[in-house]
């Protein structure tokens, strides 16, 4: 191969790994529910995950502006806990909160970050609701849906125990402690973990938006993500919409990137999901 040949294989290479990495990609899905209150037809969430502390120096702010979404929910990984930077998370919420409503739930990052008690103050004074075991309800006009939040099972982190059943029976008590409190027909989770996809199904949750798999950071054709976190080579649940009964989950492919510097074939992704009443 000549050198100019080198040359355009090493410049080809390295936009493509660019393109890859920053250029945003809006996935938008339309989902009925049969549930669903038929005031909320139309109302559109824009899922926010696992941004990691990525700068897409305002384009993701400009993309998020132009969705107009009725409310935003982000699903943990706001920050990355190895280069913890609160003041960019807080230079992206404080132009989010001005489009819609935001709704956060913690993912590992955060949990397992020497800096989170930090940033639970920078999202509250940001009027970002902190949904970690919390419910509440959302009205239009006069009809009203629930929306509620788990903590990630890294709060009980313990390396030993990291990844096993002691996760399962941490979000199965969460969850049920979130039921007890909702008075609607119609529940929205935020979690972290796609992998708990089970769990939410046997829970009766109506949808769950759910981050963490990063898509399975490179994706081959046919055969999808390659690799994911608690969920191992080839993960069942890296993106897209996951129906099962009467449940059903959103799974991000996450904005940026943690110990694996490169996303291939899975650019950035913003996911819209606009709810549709059964007629």
């Amino acid at each position: 191969m000549k050198a100019y040949q080198i040359i355009a294989v090493i410049a080809s290479s390295v936009f493509f790994f660019v393109w890859q990495n920053n250029a945003l990609e809006v996935t938008r899905h339309s989902i009925i529910k049969k549930n669903l209150p038929k005031e909320f037809d139309g109302f559109k969430i824009l899922h926010i995950s696992d941004l990691h502390n990525k700068n897409f120096r305002g384009r993701l702010d400009d993309a998020i502006f132009k969705i107009k979404p009725d409310i935003i929910v982000i699903t943990g990984d706001l920050i990355d806990r190895r280069r913890t930077d609160i003041g960019a998370a807080a230079v992206f919420l404080r132009e989010i909160v001005k489009t819609a409503p935001v709704y956060y739930v913690t993912g590992n990052h955060e949990q397992m970050s020497e800096h989170y008690n930090k940033l639970q103050q920078t999202l509250s004074d940001l009027n970002v609701k902190i949904m970690d075991g919390s419910y509440v309800a959302i009205n239009r006009q006069k009809s009203v849906i629930g929306i509620m939040g788990a903590a990630d099972p890294a709060i009980n982190f313990n390396m030993k125990d990291y990844g096993t059943e002691i996760n399962v029976s941490y979000m199965e008590d969460s969850i049920k402690k979130l039921l007890q409190q909702s008075l609607t027909d119609f529940n929205i989770l935020l979690s972290h973990r796609a992998e708990f996809f089970s769990l939410y199904k046997r829970a009766g949750i109506d949808f769950v938006f759910a981050g963490h798999a990063h898509g399975g950071q490179i994706r081959l054709p046919f055969l999808g993500g390659v690799l994911s976190p608690n969920q191992g080579f080839f993960p069942k649940y890296s993106e897209g919409i996951i129906t099962d009964g009467t449940t059903s989950m959103s799974v991000s492919r996450g904005l940026g990137n943690s110990i694996f510097p490169l996303r291939i074939f899975n650019r950035p992704e913003l996911v819209v999901v606009t709810l549709q009443a059964f007629s």
